[in-house]
């Protein structure tokens, strides 16, 4: 009898909790990175993909997102066909978009870009998507490096945008181009690399980050957020993998210069036994609750990760409600990454100094976005934006660099010089862009800059712009004379 009624009471209490889930809930599924069990734990693979399917409708799944590096080696061919085994147990039966990692390039080479793409293409190109009304449009044409989805969810549209490994400026332009396109259809974004495991964004001095795989030109995601994600109101969500440092996982929230709030989150277990051992990202999206609920489950093992770093919850919007929180983050020198102690951070009307690891807390009113930069003599710093939240940090990072000058003269080919010249300087350790304009006698002074090397673009009405470069020094005076024509 007692039996009989406990399981009387199990049932009831998952019925009243059915009820109580808004009718705008809604699951999405985030796969990271899968590459270890497409090379050696395909059976980890098909769990995944089989729960999916059996739970379509008691999870209430809407979409599930592949976060890249799908296999290990993007030229066996055995894994890309694992891959496609496990993925068609759900084609066609939720919308499912799939993203490219630095694994998924033919050689492993992000570098080559769109010409070493082609098995990543040939299994999950635009053809793969061909039945699917929501699939929407790529870029490149004819590749799935970048591309974008519409897919009504309870009546409401949303726009999920898939952008490559570390975005080059061509593909962050295209993203824009959609963004600003569908300005009123909530936006996702997935991209492999974005979030770091010590909740920042990927940037410059990180492991893994651009550099290590030879696309040093292109973006990380702190320059991703800066020239994309953030200056759109409609973007809510960043899912990323990529990151095997730490526990694999990292979070962390801001404001965009439009007031809206971004959930920025990392989910990556390939360091973990069996590749990871099939552990999923299951999120339950309650936009008229204001909520995010996130736990990690792999249906191999039939077992939940629970601490705090797995299972959490985080508002989907800014809710305009004002608590004590902080802004904090770390100092970097932009010149050997190492961290900067003594630098003076302002924001909220206070000033942090930095201690001996380069790191600083201001007490702050959150959430709310404070603009940033760190002063010390002798050196330049970049101006960064930093939210304020309460419950989990969000952490900045400012870097900065020693600075010299460039002087020189614009003059036509037969000397006459050339008033209001244009010059624009691109580049240098803060990868700045500034520009100055010469004087009535033709001459010009680019004030402190950062050291680094300098694309220089000079321009006036009536000639042919020229293109130069220039190294700057620490304290030194760079003279460069400009001949247009």
């Amino acid at each position: 009898m007692f039996h009989r009624i406990f399981m009387f009471l199990l049932v009831l209490s998952a019925v009243s909790a059915f009820a109580q889930a808004p009718v705008d809930e809604f699951t999405i599924i985030a796969l990271p990175d899968t590459q270890f069990y497409s090379k050696s734990y395909p059976q980890i693979f098909l769990s995944q993909t089989q729960w999916i399917a059996d739970h379509l409708k008691d999870q209430n799944i809407k979409l599930v997102i592949g976060l890249g590096d799908i296999v290990d080696g993007g030229g066996s061919a055995t894994q890309w066909q694992t891959a496609d085994n496990a993925y068609s147990l759900i084609k066609g039966k939720v919308p499912t978009v799939i993203t490219i990692g630095n694994h998924d390039y033919d050689q492993n080479n992000p570098s080559g870009r769109t010409a070493s793409t082609k098995n990543f293409n040939a299994h999950f190109g635009p053809q793969y998507y061909d039945n699917a009304a929501w699939y929407r449009g790529s870029y490149p044409a004819g590749s799935n490096e970048n591309f974008f989805s519409i897919v009504n969810i309870n009546g409401t549209d949303y726009l999920i945008l898939v952008l490559e490994f570390d975005a080059r400026d061509s593909a962050l332009n295209w993203a824009a181009g959609v963004l600003a396109s569908h300005p009123n259809t909530e936006a996702i974004i997935a991209t492999h690399s974005f979030t770091y495991y010590d909740n920042t964004r990927m940037s410059q001095c990180d492991v893994n980050s651009a550099a290590t795989f030879g696309v040093a030109k292109d973006n990380n995601g702190e320059d991703m957020w800066l020239k994309l994600v953030s200056k759109y109101p409609n973007v809510r969500m960043v899912l990323s993998g990529h990151v095997v440092q730490g526990d694999g996982t990292g979070r962390r929230a801001d404001l965009g210069v439009n007031g809206n709030l971004v959930n920025q989150i990392l989910s990556d277990y390939q360091a973990f036994p069996l590749g990871g051992g099939g552990y999923l990202r299951v999120m339950k999206i309650s936009p008229s609750l204001n909520r995010v609920s996130v736990s990690t489950y792999s249906p191999y093992l039939d077992a939940y990760k629970t601490d705090p770093n797995n299972q959490f919850t985080v508002p989907y919007r800014a809710n305009g409600v004002t608590a004590m929180g902080s802004v904090s983050g770390v100092v970097k020198s932009a010149i050997d990454c190492s961290r900067m102690a003594g630098f003076t951070v302002a924001a909220a009307g206070q000033t942090a100094t930095t201690d001996g690891n380069g790191t600083f807390t201001i007490p702050a009113p959150a959430i709310q976005s404070y603009s940033l930069s760190a002063t010390h003599a002798g050196w330049i710093s970049e101006s960064k934006s930093a939210t304020a939240v309460a419950a989990s940090a969000s952490p900045a990072k400012i870097f900065v660099a020693t600075g010299g000058r460039v002087v020189g003269s614009v003059r036509t080919s037969a000397g006459i010089p050339i008033a209001g010249a244009t010059l624009t300087f691109n580049g240098g350790a803060l990868r700045i862009a500034k520009t100055v304009k010469a004087d009535g006698n033709g001459n010009y002074y680019s004030d402190w800059i950062p050291v680094g090397g300098y694309s220089v673009a000079v321009s006036a009405s009536g000639y042919s712009t020229s293109n130069l470069a220039v190294n700057v020094g620490t304290g030194t005076t760079q003279t460069l004379n400009v001949t247009l024509r």
